[in-house]
């Protein structure tokens, strides 16, 4: 086993603050993460507006072995979101839409205890009090799986209970962005993603970007796939027609930033709009309309405003950052998920303001391939001698979740478990934690304990919509 923990310090490497170029620490940052299985896909760095690095990494599909190059198109996941409030934005300044006027102004089907409530500027700022895909047992893959008509899917969510009064909290809501969608529609006559091309897409020349359907045939679309104990498995199925708004759009790390610099521009919005779109909302999250907009912390002193916004997706994920105090702008696409976003974004920062950046080897990618060829429980010794090495490995809780997932699916009961359980003692803070947990003693028919569990996940976070619904269905049992 020694041979793995030496094998992987090998790999560690220190990306100093020298007569390197910025692109150069770039480069050797993300050929390390691509070395550690941590990213596939393609990135663009600029600075004051100007590009300082772009690349490709991987493959953006694997049967074929075609490489991923910066023109490769990728699923943006909820990225989809910053671009569907920029467009809701433009059909405001058009005068189509007023960011005051309720759901049920524009869609007068939708449910009268909620759609009066709710106004178009708390949908964008996701301050509605609409519930996300956990409010739906089994939402993945279930209903994710399934074709709807908009009526059809707006149906399943917009009589259910808010989850507080419409302006008075924050809660990310997807189904509150997929109800701007079909606003888009409603108001414009159009469809969502022929007015998006129109409004945004063919007026920057983002000829590689679109909304996306299953069943289209699209030139150097990467294929989504998810790393998997000792290699990769391809992606899950997921129908797009539940995506409007929310997750559909297709794009280029190029194209992506054509649209930066015409936000910086103001060229397809006026200033005011553009203002409100990155005015911080309600804490923790400061979303304003489409971007989280608060200070991201990039070492332990130092941290810079950005507006940024996280895509997930089958197959996929995606990080988008502006600086606006230096034009600066991060965008990475990824065709294989997870990925450590936020700590690939924080190396990025230090190296354009300069800072020493020490590259780590994630210890759930050694967990993974020790799983693959000696089974859980040298995997987890071996887990207890690396979170100790501070300064060569970090320790993920959500990616160890993901490692005792894929053994669930698997039907490694008894594996899974013992996954869950080690991440339970060493994060007993988080409740998707024992959401895992719970979910793995349900699966082996250990009732009582998986009740024991999903009501300690509860105690931790009283809104676990999860735990509470798998709560109720084994209580009626």
């Amino acid at each position: 086993m020694k041979r793995y923990y030496y094998m992987m310090v090998l790999l560690f490497c220190c990306v100093c603050a020298s007569a390197q170029s910025k692109a150069d620490r770039i480069d050797t940052l993300m050929q390390a993460y691509h070395r550690f299985n941590m990213f596939d896909g393609s990135i663009l760095v600029a600075e004051n507006n100007q590009v300082i690095y772009k690349k490709g990494f991987g493959l953006a599909n694997r049967e074929w072995n075609i490489p991923n190059t910066t023109d490769t198109k990728f699923m943006l996941g909820s990225i989809s979101k910053s671009l569907t409030a920029y467009l809701v934005l433009i059909q405001v300044q058009k005068g189509l839409i007023d960011l005051n006027k309720t759901i049920s102004d524009y869609i007068p089907s939708y449910s009268e205890k909620n759609g009066r409530r709710i106004t178009i500027r708390q949908l964008l700022s996701h301050t509605s009090g609409i519930a996300g895909y956990e409010a739906i047992p089994d939402f993945f893959p279930r209903v994710t799986r399934q074709y709807y008509n908009r009526e059809d899917y707006i149906k399943l969510y917009m009589d259910s209970t808010l989850l507080f009064t419409p302006g008075t909290n924050y809660n990310y809501s997807s189904w509150g962005y997929y109800t701007l969608g079909y606003i888009l529609e409603r108001v414009s006559g159009k469809s969502y993603a022929q007015l998006m091309k129109e409004d945004i897409f063919d007026k920057l020349g983002m000829n590689s970007s679109g909304s996306y359907y299953h069943t289209q045939v699209v030139s150097k679309r990467a294929t989504g796939y998810d790393y998997s104990l000792g290699g990769y498995t391809s992606s899950d199925f997921r129908d797009q027609s539940n995506t409007l708004g929310t997750g559909d759009i297709y794009s280029t790390v190029e194209d992506m930033f054509k649209w930066h610099v015409a936000i910086s521009d103001n060229r397809l919005l006026n200033k005011q709009l553009t203002k409100q779109a990155f005015t911080p909302g309600i804490r923790p999250w400061r979303y304003g309309f489409g971007w989280f907009n608060q200070n991201f912390k990039y070492t332990d002193k130092d941290s810079v405003f950005t507006n940024y916004h996280l895509g997930m997706t089958e197959g996929f994920l995606s990080f988008i950052v502006r600086v606006p105090e230096t034009n600066s702008f991060i965008i990475f696409l990824c065709n294989s998920a997870p990925t450590d976003f936020f700590g690939i974004t924080k190396s990025l920062l230090k190296i354009l303001y300069n800072k020493p950046v020490a590259i780590k080897q994630p210890v759930h990618k050694v967990v993974e391939q020790v799983i693959s060829k000696y089974g859980v429980v040298a995997a987890i010794k071996q887990y207890d001698i690396l979170k100790k090495d501070t300064a060569h490995f970090f320790v993920e809780w959500w990616n160890m979740d993901r490692v005792g997932h894929q053994l669930l699916d698997l039907k490694r009961y008894d594996e899974a478990l013992l996954i869950f359980k080690k991440n339970a003692e060493e994060f007993p803070g988080h409740d998707i934690i024992f959401d895992s947990l719970g979910r793995a003693y349900e699966e082996m028919g250990r009732r009582d304990e998986a009740i024991a569990t999903y009501k300690k996940a509860i105690s931790i976070n009283a809104k676990d919509e999860e735990a509470r619904g798998r709560l109720k269905k084994l209580e009626s049992k």
